[in-house]
């Protein structure tokens, strides 16, 4: 596997994680309120847990800032790095090519193939 190939799989893995620490923060909030919409099953599992479920909220909440930053910054760098390479001008090219830089490397290798790929095309050292 390449190196940094984990970082094309960013934005399903946050997805997921989000998933799985907002279906847990709800769940013992929903506890903590003593709400009685809760199916049996969960009840029993969060009864047995007992006051675990306050570390169990506290890191589901840092699960769900966490992942849902992870989420956006990872959506927003794939924009803004689509808008910047999508340029026939190399002037344009130039101006940008620290920024693309960066992203390509945040983002993992197939979009730093497509950057060098971009700078062979407009012969940019």
């Amino acid at each position: 596997m390449e190196r940094g190939k984990y970082k094309e799989y960013k934005i399903p893995i946050s997805l997921f994680m989000l998933a799985i620490s907002l279906f847990l923060f709800v769940i013992v909030a929903i506890d903590f309120f003593n709400l009685t919409i809760l199916p049996v099953n969960f009840q029993a599992f969060l009864t047995a847990i007992g006051d675990w479920s306050y570390y169990i909220f506290v890191l589901a909440l840092a699960g769900v800032l966490y992942f849902t930053y992870m989420l956006v910054t990872t959506v927003f760098q794939r924009r803004k790095f689509e808008e910047l390479i999508f340029t026939d001008s190399k002037a344009a090219f130039m101006k940008y090519t620290k920024d693309l830089e960066l992203i390509s490397k945040r983002l993992g290798p197939s979009f730093r193939k497509r950057y060098e790929d971009k700078k062979d095309q407009l012969r940019v050292k």
